[in-house]
């Protein structure tokens, strides 16, 4: 496991030193109270070389903790593509905090956390983050769907 880790982590950051070599490419505008395109290509290749480094320290130290089994973590990874898949479709309809709660909730249901309370405000919380960050922090307009005109 740790060495998977390493060679992982390697082939990420080079990925994400290249990504980051051609977000730098990208151009810049100068519109006002706009982040500009580069801006979210940034913010991916930050979140992909910290990631990296992560899983980089994590298979140097060695405290990744036992191996989870393959077979298991197939079925996971397909249930969460099959989850994901299935938030992509009702996403225009429901918009974005209606459907994103739930997809959160089963993600966190899906690898392992059988606490409810935990669950549900875990989902909650982060939708609300979420929609507050990109509504107000990026002044992005998400999908309201069915809360249109109630969510501002």
């Amino acid at each position: 496991m740790r060495r998977r880790n390493i060679l992982a982590a390697l082939v990420l950051l080079a990925l994400g030193v290249g990504y980051g070599v051609f977000t730098s490419q990208l151009p810049v505008r100068s519109l006002p109270d706009t982040p500009g395109p580069p801006f979210f290509p940034w913010i991916n290749t930050v979140v992909i070389l910290a990631l990296s480094a992560a899983l980089l320290v994590q298979g140097l130290v060695g405290t990744g903790g036992p191996a989870p089994a393959q077979v298991q973590g197939r079925w996971r990874a397909g249930w969460a593509l099959g989850v994901f898949v299935v938030y992509l479709a009702i996403l225009p309809g429901l918009g974005f905090i209606l459907a994103t709660a739930p997809f959160f909730a089963a993600l966190m249901l899906l690898f392992g956390e059988t606490r409810t309370l935990r669950v549900a405000a875990g989902a909650i919380i982060a939708t609300a983050l979420l929609y507050f960050l990109f509504r107000h922090g990026f002044n992005v307009f998400l999908p309201t769907g069915v809360l249109k005109g109630i969510v501002p």
